[in-house]
This record gives structure tokens, C-alpha cells and sequence, in this order.
């Protein structure tokens, strides 16, 4: 993270164009912070570097990757982490789209909310027999999405909540009175 501070410095004067204080004001820190920040004494806590993020639309790999240029690539956008496509993905392309080089090379170009399915999703989509009916698989994988991704997650709370050691102080008798007393009252 060497560089992190030097992507700081561009982002706010080169891109956003904004004084510190501006930035300091919209991300609800300290000018002090922000000067900190890119002078390089001080890095950024997990919830200032998402702020960060999302105030510079650039993503955390972008920031924290010193091999990354400094002037952010469209790949470096927090507006489109999730429209990264990856090996093993099914790009959603129009018919005649796709040019043949010379050489025999198909390229395609990836236009901004081309959709993208892993292998199963696009076993799947090979089945759709209308725009209508890939419109519903699109719904129904957003939906299992979601689904899996709150279950996981309650899944984890409850094991970081079994983890939890039980109290082993009793709680002073005054305090639960005044607690059972203001929750009456």
C-alpha cells in the first residue's frame, strides 16, 4: 500500500477536482484526516476505506493494489464490481456483435449491463426459449442469490453467537432495576 496515498491525492484533485476540505466535509472526517491520509502517515479504517470507495467510485482492489496504476482503469469502478466478468463465465452478447480479426480471434466488446452467467446459470439459459422467459431466469438467479447470501449470513451469526462466552459477572441488582424500570416507563 505504498502508493495508496499518492491514488488519494489523484482521485480528490484529478478526477473529483475538489478541495480537502470538501472531500473531509463529504466523508464526514477531519480535513486533518484526509490530509493524513494522503501525505501517507495514516491509512485508512475498513469503514473510511469503503467511503473512500464509494466517493471516488474506484474499487478496494484498485486502492489497496500497488501493481494497480495510479489513474483507475473502467475495471477499477465500485459502480461495476459487479459486473466483473471471470473465467468460467457466460458473457450475454447481441447477435453481431462479435468480430473476427484477421488471424481467426473473435472479439467482443462488453457493453455497460451485459449480463454474465456462470456454467450452471447458463445451462440454464441455453433452455430460454423467448426474451421473456431469460428475463424470468435472470429474476429467479437474482432472487436464489439473495436467498443464499441471507441464509449464509444467518448461518454465521449464529456461529459467532455460539462462540460468545457466557457471562460470568452478575449484573449489579440496581442496574437491572433501573433498566426494567425504564423500559416500563
Amino acid at each position: 500500500m505504498r502508493r495508496l496515498h499518492l491514488k488519494l491525492f489523484y482521485l480528490r484533485t484529478r478526477i473529483k477536482r475538489e478541495a480537502q476540505g470538501v472531500t473531509a466535509k463529504t466523508l464526514a472526517v477531519r480535513p486533518a484526516t484526509m490530509s493524513h491520509l494522503e501525505q501517507g502517515r495514516s491509512l485508512p479504517t475498513l469503514p473510511m476505506l469503503l467511503a473512500l470507495c464509494k466517493h471516488y467510485d474506484v474499487s478496494p482492489t484498485y486502492l489497496l493494489d500497488d501493481d494497480r496504476p495510479i489513474d483507475p482503469a473502467n475495471r477499477d469502478r465500485w459502480s461495476e464490481r459487479d459486473s466483473v466478468v471471470a473465467r468460467g463465465n457466460w458473457l450475454e452478447v447481441a447477435e453481431g456483435s462479435m468480430v473476427t480479426t484477421h488471424d481467426g480471434v473473435r472479439l467482443v466488446a462488453v457493453l455497460q449491463g451485459a449480463r454474465f452467467y456462470d456454467a450452471s446459470a447458463q445451462a440454464q439459459r441455453m433452455t430460454c426459449p423467448n426474451a421473456g422467459a431469460a428475463k424470468e431466469l435472470e429474476a429467479g438467479l437474482q432472487t436464489a442469490g439473495r436467498h443464499r447470501d441471507s441464509e449464509l449470513e444467518d448461518l454465521l451469526t449464529r456461529e459467532l453467537m455460539g462462540q460468545r462466552k457466557p457471562r460470568t459477572k452478575p449484573v449489579a441488582r440496581s442496574v437491572l432495576k433501573s433498566a426494567m424500570h425504564m423500559a416500563q416507563g
